[in-house]
């Protein structure tokens, strides 16, 4: 007799809580690691930044910045409207292949996949900001003016709403693939 799914449900609870410390401490990253994953030269990201340029008919060979960068952020906040969020019981870091896959993650994994692709795009200053409250927001600069992407909800934030979010959840630290900023005292 098979297993319904409720009870498997409550067997897999039970696993996870049962080793939840011990998968936290496997899962541990250094800054530089997780730095690593906003990185545009992964294959995977290469991959999909193409394949999401070719969705709005952009021939990735022909990708020019200046131009089409607005056409890729829309896209990409498509893309990631797409991703569901959920909040892990452990620490637990999935690869972008895996939330491709599975079209669900963690809102620092989305900022993680979402700085990546936008990076790959030569965006020259993306990058991700986390609050004191732990928020997770991905901000960078287009023809001088602030952009904020929400994760959570793929929204897109512009001008004074980006200064809004941190003059009442001030930065905590912020980063990419190419530098870390800590504001801390």
């Amino acid at each position: 007799m098979a297993i319904d799914l409720e009870t498997k449900l409550k067997l897999y609870m039970l696993i996870v809580n049962r080793y939840k410390n011990f998968v936290s401490q496997q899962e541990q990253r250094s800054i530089t690691e997780i730095r690593q994953r906003c990185s545009p030269y992964d294959d995977f990201i290469k991959k999909l930044n193409d394949r999401l340029l070719l969705q709005v008919n952009l021939n990735p060979q022909n990708y020019d910045y200046n131009k089409h960068f607005m056409q890729v952020i829309h896209r990409v906040l498509e893309y990631s409207r797409s991703i569901k969020n959920f909040e892990f019981l452990i620490t637990f870091w999935m690869s972008h292949e895996e939330i491709d896959e599975l079209k669900a993650a963690h809102p620092m994994d989305k900022s993680l996949l979402i700085t990546a692709l936008l990076r790959a795009s030569n965006s020259p200053n993306v990058h991700i900001a986390v609050t004191k409250s732990k928020r997770h927001y991905v901000l960078f600069e287009y023809n001088n003016e602030k952009y904020m992407i929400v994760p959570e909800s793929g929204s897109l934030l512009v001008g004074e709403d980006v200064t809004k979010i941190f003059n009442s959840d001030p930065l905590s630290y912020t980063f990419n693939d190419l530098f870390f900023q800590s504001y801390e005292e």
